[in-house]
């Protein structure tokens, strides 16, 4: 039972890092922008996104994007998820020095 996450925790990091982990690479600038255009993939298809979304409340999406510094007014729920997913992109890479 150890092995269990907060509902918040597997929205916020653990999906991200599961579904957009990749292999290290020498060109940074070359996987960086892969994973980008991965991740705009997935939130451009309603089919990719939905389980996603639908499974993400809403006041849970728009707090974490506004402690973010994410707007969200008048907003979609899609495009503040993929803001936010791309938000935590950039900022683990810097955090784990691949950038």
């Amino acid at each position: 039972m150890s092995d269990l996450i907060s509902r918040r925790d597997l929205f916020s990091t653990k999906i991200f890092q599961t579904i957009f982990n990749h292999q290290s690479s020498h060109d940074s600038s070359i996987m960086e922008k892969r994973r980008e255009q991965n991740l705009l993939q997935y939130f451009d298809s309603p089919l990719h996104s939905y389980p996603l979304l639908n499974e993400m409340p809403i006041d849970m999406l728009i707090a974490e994007a506004r402690s973010r510094g994410i707007a969200t007014e008048g907003r979609s729920k899609n495009e503040i998820a993929r803001d936010l997913f791309l938000k935590i992109e950039v900022t683990s890479t810097r955090v784990n020095g691949n950038r």
